[in-house]
């Protein structure tokens, strides 16, 4: 028997690349679903509180800790004992949040904050359903998907890393905001950051933390670029590197430079800066590939290395092999190969620029939060 839900429960990690694809998700269901109450369990770090609190959306916090990739058996070891000793209180609050919230359903967006939430369904037998933003599931998705309701994947092959027919596995695709979506609707803000119109602009992010690395082959990258007055570099660094990359940036600069270098340690209005960018340099996190893919913003793609089983290359991987992005592992980066991918994409009268936006108007993209919410919401079977 099919019956509308009243009552979900979502929850997501504390980086950007799970929080911003629940924003999108939730934007959806207080449009389209606005009789269903949206309850959010997130992590007190990362821009989470803010912005669900800022929608309108209960937001309730619950103790846990991530199983990280460290390789060296002992640190490995203290690892997991720290994720089992906050995992009893996590799913202790979460288990009263469930009860006294009455929910229905539970998406989990990814995220270790998804351990304790999900073990609580599970004990309360609570139906629930996950969603992976990249391309390789995270560990925890896998472990959980054998128990899942439904299965929900960004991209088209993930759900054969976690057994694809013989799951409840749905290609949904990845949810990205509005706002995004219709950059081309909005002014652009040079002014505002410090730029000026008429310039190449150059939009460098190392992820929700920011990229000690990317930062400082940027500085170096400055330059070869010092004296190309058609070029501009909006820097976010993110705010624990901001200090030192800002002494690093004065010790380079000179007041007769051509060229504009402005560094931010982070940015909330981050449509306002995809409005202005003519290539992103950027790590590839599953919601920076898809928000910029959807945006239609040529990318130099740098995967983190030690993001957990490479996912994040693989991110990137899918851009690359449609010509829509160019992809430069870390191990290769240095600011002369950066220099020289940029003059690439710029030269021949922007030629590879061109065939890098057309490719990416070719991708065809999922109306993601409408599938996720019709799945979860309309489609519940008792």
């Amino acid at each position: 028997m099919k019956r509308n839900i009243r009552s979900i429960l979502i929850a997501a990690g504390g980086t950007g690349g799970h929080i911003y694809p629940a924003v999108a998700l939730i934007e959806h269901i207080n449009k389209n679903y606005p009789d269903t109450c949206v309850t959010f369990i997130g992590s007190e770090k990362g821009p989470g509180k803010r912005l669900i609190e800022g929608m309108g959306i209960g937001f309730f916090t619950v103790r846990a800790r991530g199983l990280s990739g460290e390789r060296k058996f002992f640190k490995k070891l203290i690892t997991y004992i720290l994720f089992f000793i906050d995992l009893i209180p996590g799913f202790i609050k979460s288990f009263r949040i469930l009860r006294r919230k009455k929910i229905e359903i539970i998406l989990g967006m990814g995220g270790y904050i998804c351990a304790p939430v999900i073990l609580a369904a599970m004990v309360r037998r609570t139906p629930f359903a996950l969603h992976e933003q990249n391309y390789i599931p995270g560990r925890l998705n896998r472990l959980f998907s054998r128990w899942a309701k439904y299965f929900f994947t960004s991209f088209e092959d993930t759900g054969e890393y976690i057994g694809g027919k013989n799951k409840n596995v749905v290609f949904s695709g990845n949810p990205v905001r509005e706002s995004i979506k219709k950059i081309v609707s909005l002014p652009p803000c040079y002014e505002k950051w410090g730029l000026r119109r008429g310039r190449f602009t150059l939009t460098v992010l190392g992820g929700s933390q920011g990229s000690e690395r990317i930062n400082n082959v940027i500085i170096k990258l400055y330059d070869f670029i010092r004296n190309d007055p058609m070029i501009q570099v909006f820097l976010i660094s993110g705010s624990r590197f901001y200090d030192n990359i800002i002494e690093e940036s004065k010790k380079i600069s000179r007041n007769k430079d051509s060229a504009i270098l402005k560094i931010f340690p982070y940015v909330d209005e981050i449509e306002q800066i995809y409005r202005i960018t003519d290539l992103l340099i950027a790590r590839a996190g599953a919601s920076t590939v898809f928000e910029t893919a959807a945006a239609g913003i040529p990318s130099i793609l740098i995967p983190y290395p030690l993001a957990i089983d490479n996912h994040q290359f693989y991110n990137a991987r899918y851009l690359e092999e449609q010509g829509a992005a160019v992809l430069i592992e870390e191990d290769q980066l240095t600011s002369d190969l950066l220099a020289e991918k940029i003059k690439n994409i710029r030269s021949d009268g922007m030629k590879m620029h061109i065939e890098i936006k057309n490719k990416l108007k070719k991708i065809k993209f999922k109306n993601s939060q409408q599938i996720i919410s019709a799945w979860l919401l309309e489609d519940y079977i008792e």
